[in-house]
């Protein structure tokens, strides 16, 4: 956690202050590139890329020498919040001895010309009835969120911020000038806190311990505000950077104009789809968790987090690239499905036992979604290639072990047993290997490979390749004999929580027999999740997430809302609807002692989960999706995980745009005035498609007409 000069040098200053470390959200370019993804703390405490430098603002009362910083202040009191609720400009509100203080932060620019740059306004507020003097520093210094060397700096030209002397290249431009600026070298936060600023014009430091420090010394009248706005241009670092240096200029004073051309760029991004519902935390999640994912792209790659996992994995993966679909992102969707079409094994772990049926379904799913042959033809082979693991898996009398030739974790490295996918297969079962071990992953992984199966049996009927669909059909139909014969004999298989979350959602292993396994799928909810009162999991949060859309699919849309509710409730980002993995520090040894950077910046000295979580985010998501449309039993199940209390008199919801197996589907679902009678309308699918609806225990089923709409009602 953090580089080791960082921890030396906190321990020898406990007067610096250090960094939060304890959230962190990320702004960025989808699609660019690792090092430009910009790290957040709260309070908009920054880092303009990767291995950087940190920009951080503190407030001093010269009448007191009270000081403010938000890196030691309460996490409640810093109120986070994106523009309306899910668009990526970050908006920190915060109160001070009555000064509303208001932090705005975006990122934009494109890789292509290297013109990225993070643009922020401070504004602030005297809402007291008297005069406030307060001084407000603004630093650049080593320290960041994923800060790194600044070996140095000099004031700006014009005195309104910081350049790199060397390169004589800009890093920090304010739209006014400040009453004091300097450099220095070690930390600002001694200085600030005594009402100084250093007088250097500008320093050099081996060791990279540069600063930059400005004070504006304000007086504000009551009711007065004040603001500034200011700009960092990202550079380049370590390779090319004279030659491929970063090509954007301070524009501070623009920073309105570029905010609009920000904000309509993502709007842009949404514009397909919608969704009206009564609950705007609902409707925020959802178009967040879809910003988050995007951000984290780079290239045609979705990754699981910025800065904690820098290289793909495969199991996560096929989770965010099925949001992306079904979000209407379809060619981003392509590109990383080919990425995992192409490579039958990858991720931190190496080769793992339920890749194959992963990779499968990722192939599948973007066809049935597309319903693009000629592109199915193409990937087919891969399908082909893929079966052909899982048939070799099921049969094996040896372990099987993989070598990759994809980023893998170091400790991996030093362990024999890496790359071993399965152990000789047992009764027809495949002993499949999935996080380190077999017994937790016998249900997960052969769920996985029974619907990479069925995958595969539809695309070879889609192709007209009979043979190749009977014979995946055959071998699928073994596989769920042998799965349902081992799990008579077998029962504890339905204790681990890895087979409660693969159950029918994703693999929909069981759909046509969910019978057979609701009432251990209902004892292990009672056990682990508990009834009346809800019972979270603590540290993986993408499972409960499975489960909950596991429970939806078994009719239980009161159990899925419960951990929804909770969950919407008790944000790991509170006001920006992420979710993390591990947690009090449990799970975040992938990221920390991984291929990650956590061990060479400047920042995170604390490491105790991993946010916003790419597969988390994607689960939520799906549920979300799956409230309000989920494929089922080959037709469309619309409107299964509203709550009662969306269902009053005059109530209406609808969503609009989104991507099913049948078509864009749009609909809507209103109350008459009495709360008797729920009428529900949908269009934008193929003809003749099945669809039910479930409300209030109560259900009704129809077929779409020729022109793909259908409307119904049911009585309450």
């Amino acid at each position: 956690m953090a580089s080791y000069d960082t921890r030396q040098k906190l321990a020898r200053h406990p007067e610096w202050i250090a960094p939060r470390s304890d959230r962190r959200v990320f702004l960025g370019e989808p699609g660019g590139p690792e090092a430009t993804k910009t790290t957040v703390e709260p309070g908009n405490i920054f880092s303009p890329g990767m291995r950087t430098f940190g920009v951080t603002w503190w407030l001093r009362f010269p009448d007191t020498g009270d000081f403010f910083a938000t890196e030691t202040a309460p996490l409640e009191s810093l109120r986070w919040s994106y523009e309306a609720g899910h668009l990526p400009l970050l908006h920190c509100t915060v109160n001070v001895r009555g000064l509303n203080v208001r932090h705005s932060l975006f990122q934009d620019g494109a890789a292509d010309d290297r013109s990225e740059a993070v643009c922020g306004q401070l504004h602030m507020t005297n809402t007291t009835q008297t005069t406030l003097s307060v001084q407000v520093y603004i630093a650049l210094r080593s320290l960041g969120p994923a800060g790194g060397p600044v070996a140095d700096l000099m004031i700006a030209p014009d005195g309104r911020g910081f350049w790199l002397c060397e390169r004589r290249l800009p890093l920090l431009g304010f739209d006014c000038a400040p009453t004091r600026v300097g450099c220095g070298v070690g930390d600002p936060s001694p200085l600030a806190r005594q009402g100084r600023v250093p007088h250097a014009q500008s320093m050099h430091d081996a060791h990279g311990w540069c600063y930059g420090l400005a004070c504006f010394d304000l007086t504000l009248q009551a009711g007065q505000s004040w603001q500034v706005h200011f700009d960092c241009p990202q550079q380049s670092y370590g390779v090319l950077t004279h030659e491929l240096p970063g090509t954007a200029v301070p524009r501070p004073e623009l920073f309105d104009l570029r905010c609009q051309a920000h904000l309509a760029e993502w709007r842009g991004r949404f514009a397909d789809i919608d969704l009206q519902v009564p609950d705007s935390d609902f409707r925020n999640a959802f178009f967040a968790g879809l910003q988050h994912m995007l951000t984290a792209t780079v290239r045609d790659q979705v990754r699981i987090a910025p800065l904690s996992y820098p290289l793909p994995w495969l199991r996560d993966s096929v989770f965010i690239i099925r949001s992306l679909d079904l979000a209407g992102f379809h060619d981003l969707a392509r590109a990383a499905t080919e990425h995992c079409a192409q490579r039958d094994f990858f991720g931190g772990f190496g080769a793992e036992g339920d890749a194959p049926g992963q990779g499968i379904w990722a192939i599948v799913e973007h066809y049935r979604i597309t319903h693009d042959k000629l592109w199915l033809a193409k990937v087919y082979p891969d399908v082909r290639r893929k079966c052909s693991w899982l048939f070799d898996m099921r049969r094996t009398t040896k372990p099987i072990q993989i070598l990759v030739d994809t980023p893998v974790l170091p400790r991996v490295h030093g362990e024999r047993n890496s790359g071993v996918i399965c152990l000789p297969a047992q009764d027809g079962i495949i002993m499949g290997v999935m996080d380190h071990g077999v017994e937790q992953a016998v249900g997960w992984v052969n769920h996985w490979a029974l619907c990479g199966l069925r995958e595969a049996a539809y695309a070879a009927r889609e192709l007209g390749l009979t043979m190749d669909a009977a014979l995946y059909d055959t071998e699928a139909d073994e596989l769920a004999a042998a799965l349902e014969s081992y799990s008579a004999r077998h029962p504890d298989i339905f204790g681990q929580e890895r087979t409660m979350s693969s159950l029918l959602w994703p693999t929909r292993a069981w759909e046509e027999a969910p019978d057979l396994i609701k009432g251990m799928f209902d004892t292990w909810w009672l056990q682990h999740r508990g009834n009346e009162m809800y019972r979270p999991e603590p540290y993986w949060l993408y499972f409960e997430l499975a489960q909950a859309h596991n429970a939806l699919l078994f009719g239980e849309p009161e159990r899925a809302w419960q951990v929804l509710e909770y969950r919407l409730q008790c944000q790991d980002l509170p006001g920006l609807y992420g979710w993390r993995e591990g947690g009090q520090g449990v799970g975040t040894e992938n990221a920390v002692l991984g291929a990650t950077l956590i061990g060479q910046i400047r920042g995170c000295q604390r490491f105790d989960s991993i946010m916003p979580h790419g597969w988390a985010q994607a689960e939520m998501w799906l549920l979300q999706r799956a409230m309000l449309v989920e494929e089922w039993k080959r037709g469309l199940l619309l409107f299964a995980g509203i709550p009662r209390h969306w269902l009053g008199p005059n109530a209406r919801l609808a969503f609009h745009g989104l991507a099913t197996w049948y078509g864009r589907a749009s609909a809507e679902l209103s109350i008459d005035e009495h709360g008797r009678c729920a009428h529900i309308s949908a269009s934008g699918l193929r003809g003749d498609v099945p669809i039910y609806v479930s409300l209030n225990e109560r259900g009704a089923e129809a077929r779409s007409a020729r022109d793909g709409t259908v409307t119904l009602s049911l009585a309450l």
